[in-house]
């Protein structure tokens, strides 16, 4: 591990565990290192959780660096203020109709982190229970704005300049023949029950601990064999469970990723936020290590084993990129998913021409 990488985590640790950054890895680093840093602390959507951790030593690094993290910081702070009145100004239009709220991944998971406005996103994911189209059709009777359907498992509007997507599904069915079945549980947990929050004087839900055990870990596979995954993606994993694991059903979660064959990787995730981010051992129950396949799963999840930029415009060149990249995480998906690659390739490509604007996104 390099010292970019030793950094970023101690300094993940610090500001998620109350822990204190050595200063001798901040004056180690050289200039081109703290470049690096800053790159991949944006990359990994983690910055103003390292500026948290690394305000108190800020006179053990360049100027320009701290003020670089502390000026992103403030730009994030102020875009979840955004973002939270979308949600405000949401939950009380559709209170209205009588139509539900819920708030799915990052809104809801920010409350886990000791400053959540510090948990950046970037869109708002909401479910109506059952009732999208309801919900669709007020917001763009009251706001005036379009719902666009073109997108697999979501419609999508934008509220006020952040983009919304309302699901009806909450996992993507066109790209995996077992999400089909994943999502039929998914939508079984989520009417089992839900939590609320206040956001701004209006109640908003949330899902269960179980469902989010449920989801969480199978959003994060799917993003890891499709694409990569961040180290937020683990950041979020790591509060949520300290935060909620004894309201989980760990059997019934268990038994679900062992049916869908996500136990090791499932596996792999707690083991790396307990080695790296320093979680709790033993919350999750029993957890079979693999030190080869932790080793290459971190170090693609820091330094992608694919890293070619999708192409900016091409249509043709956007696809063979895609192609590629598929080919080229044949691995992940054998480690994921207990279906065949190839059908997954065919079940893929029928879902992107039956939503053709999806091909080039």
């Amino acid at each position: 591990m390099n010292r970019v990488a030793k950094l970023m985590l101690a300094s993940l640790r610090a500001s998620l565990c109350g822990e204190r950054v050595e200063e001798q890895l901040l004056r180690d680093m050289e200039r081109h290192e703290w470049v690096e840093f800053v790159r991949l602390a944006q990359q990994h959507n983690v910055l103003p959780l390292l500026c948290d951790a690394l305000a108190p030593h800020k006179g053990a690094m360049p100027r320009e660096v701290f003020a670089r993290l502390a000026g992103m910081t403030l730009v994030a702070e102020d875009k979840f203020e955004q973002r939270e009145g979308v949600i405000r100004r949401l939950a009380a239009l559709l209170r209205k109709e009588l139509i539900p709220l819920m708030i799915l991944k990052g809104y809801g998971i920010s409350r886990y982190y000791p400053i959540p406005a510090h948990r950046t996103f970037s869109d708002v994911d909401i479910y109506n229970c059952g009732r999208i189209e309801e919900a669709d059709r007020v917001i763009a009777r009251e706001l005036g704005i379009e719902i666009d359907e073109g997108v697999h498992h979501h419609t999508k509007c934008v509220m006020d300049g952040v983009l919304v997507e309302n699901h009806y599904d909450f996992i993507n069915t066109s790209a995996h023949t077992s999400n089909l079945r994943f999502e039929r549980l998914l939508k079984e947990e989520a009417e089992r029950g839900v939590g609320e929050i206040e956001v701004g004087g209006e109640r908003v839900l949330l899902p269960s601990a179980t469902f989010n055990a449920l989801f969480l870990m199978r959003h994060m596979a799917h993003h890891y064999a499709a694409e990569r995954v961040s180290l937020r993606h683990l950041c979020d994993w790591k509060q949520f469970v300290e935060a909620e694991h004894t309201n989980v059903d760990w059997r019934r979660v268990g038994e679900i990723y062992e049916q869908f064959n996500m136990k090791r990787f499932a596996d792999v995730v707690n083991a790396l936020c307990t080695t790296h981010l320093g979680m709790a051992e033993g919350i999750v129950g029993s957890v079979r290590r693999d030190a080869a396949l932790e080793n290459r799963i971190f170090n693609d999840i820091l330094y992608a084993e694919f890293d070619e930029a999708m192409p900016k415009r091409g249509a043709l060149k956007i696809v063979w990129w895609k192609v590629r990249r598929y080919a080229a995480n044949r691995w992940k998906h054998r480690l994921i998913y207990n279906e065949s690659w190839l059908r997954t390739f065919f079940h893929s490509a029928i879902g992107h021409l039956r939503k053709p604007h999806t091909i080039t996104h």
